[in-house]
């Protein structure tokens, strides 16, 4: 899966920053705290659940508000989807997308979402996108119970305003 060599990549680059941060002066290295300084704070390791990279509901809002530019699909029934959603989520039920159905282009960084954790909508819709080639597949295993539980908005059915990101 691209999936895994995408994680696998990630903790090598970690473990290479963490090997090339763990010098020491006794062993010839200058301890020049500019050079230290000068390197990312911190590169979070992403959370992997039965090989799938997880979002989480606050990192989609996070991202949502500092523009970052990915595609937020609900990948339930368009019935669920009319009722209520997360704002900015397009609807792409998973049998459209299992079907390789309209989909945003593949180099797209992708979240999908179903009804809550235990639904396994967007894990088979993460899956299916992966078998059509995406690189950058996220699941938002919380669903929208989750996103509703961490206090965030939802355009509800009554609500005429719903855009696409």
């Amino acid at each position: 899966m691209k999936c895994r060599a995408l994680v696998e990549a990630s903790f090598l680059a970690l473990g290479a920053l963490a090997l090339a941060c763990s010098g020491s002066e006794a062993e010839g290295e200058s301890g020049d705290a500019a050079v230290v300084d000068s390197l990312p704070l911190a590169v979070p390791a992403p959370d992997v659940q039965d090989g799938l990279l997880i979002v989480s509901p606050e990192q989609v809002w996070e991202w949502q508000e500092s523009d970052t530019d990915f595609v937020l699909v609900d990948a339930r029934d368009a019935i669920q989807y009319a009722r209520e959603h997360v704002p900015g989520a397009i609807n792409i039920p998973y049998v459209e997308i299992r079907a390789g159905g309209l989909l945003p282009p593949r180099d797209q960084r992708i979240v999908v979402y179903c009804s809550s954790e235990t639904c396994p909508i967007s894990q088979y819709a993460y899956e299916a996108l992966d078998r059509l080639g995406y690189e950058e597949i996220y699941d938002m295993r919380a669903g929208l119970q989750g996103w509703k539980d961490a206090g965030l908005p939802t355009v509800l059915e009554a609500d005429s305003t719903s855009a696409s990101r």
